[in-house]
């Protein structure tokens, strides 16, 4: 099982629009650098074919700059834009394709995609919290996650609908891709422990300013604190934001050792 980051931004991307920060203009200036970040999607490839983990809204550039091989199955997270509105951009593409697409999501999800997305002829397969499915030899389980704030809060761990992360087991290794969270329920906590890779949200990863107006992420040294709670032999971090002033190499100075910031292209090999 070989995983690409395609996508390492969030919800922005790198340069953000009309931003003149620091960061912002580092990448502008520096095209090729680290520092330019699309939004969040992951190419799983097998040796029986490849998936996409989120559709991005920059799904047409990536698939281009990254060679990626058709597929026919997106597993997507949630409903926010950054994650799924990717699906816009493969109108021509779906509607050319003689079986029909299929995207694997929650049922919070698929209420969004019946509302927006109408008019696609897709295949909306609704997965439960850790009912195991498979895609491409990978078992994949969806595990829920604490979310969108106003509405996740007053649920119990087994009324989530929204918001799931992913366990990815092949040949005895197992992925966890987790996207946007601010509190991870026991029962997930327990099904991701000791896995091979943890490939966890990074969108307040070394900031500490946006916690009370955004309740919808983890922030700061929580960050540090959740992904040390998973005992992941390796952490990759995505959805990078501009937040932080810091440039690629900066913030990975400042991780612990086995963690590692992610770029566009980034390929792990568990």
């Amino acid at each position: 099982m070989k995983l690409t980051i395609l996508g390492s931004g969030a919800w922005q991307g790198i340069p953000a629009p009309f931003c003149s920060c620091t960061i912002c203009t580092h990448a502008t200036e520096n095209p090729t650098s680290k520092n330019n970040r699309t939004r969040p999607e992951v190419l799983v490839e097998t040796d029986e074919g490849a998936f996409l983990l989120e559709v991005s809204p920059d799904i047409r550039v990536q698939s281009t700059r990254f060679h990626v091989p058709q597929v026919k199955d997106f597993v997507v997270s949630h409903w926010h834009f950054d994650h799924m509105y990717g699906l816009h951009e493969l109108l021509t593409w779906i509607k050319k394709q003689e079986v029909r697409p299929t995207v694997h999501c929650s049922a919070g999800t698929k209420d969004k995609i019946d509302k927006e997305f109408g008019y696609l002829p897709l295949q909306v397969s609704v997965r439960q919290p850790f009912e195991t499915f498979v895609v491409c030899g990978v078992s994949i389980t969806p595990v829920p996650v604490y979310h969108m704030f106003k509405n996740d809060d007053v649920m119990k761990e087994h009324e989530i609908a929204n918001t799931f992360g992913y366990i990815l087991e092949h040949n005895g290794k197992r992925v966890v891709y987790l996207a946007d969270y601010y509190r991870v329920p026991p029962e997930t906590l327990k099904a991701i422990q000791n896995v091979d890779v943890l490939i966890a949200d990074g969108t307040y990863l070394q900031t500490e300013d946006y916690e009370k107006q955004k309740p919808n992420h983890l922030h700061g040294d929580d960050i540090l604190r959740f992904t040390k709670s998973v005992n992941a032999h390796e952490v990759y971090f995505h959805s990078i934001s501009h937040l932080t002033q810091k440039t690629h190499e900066q913030m990975q100075a400042a991780l612990p050792p086995s963690q590692y910031i992610s770029y566009d292209g980034l390929q792990i090999s568990p």
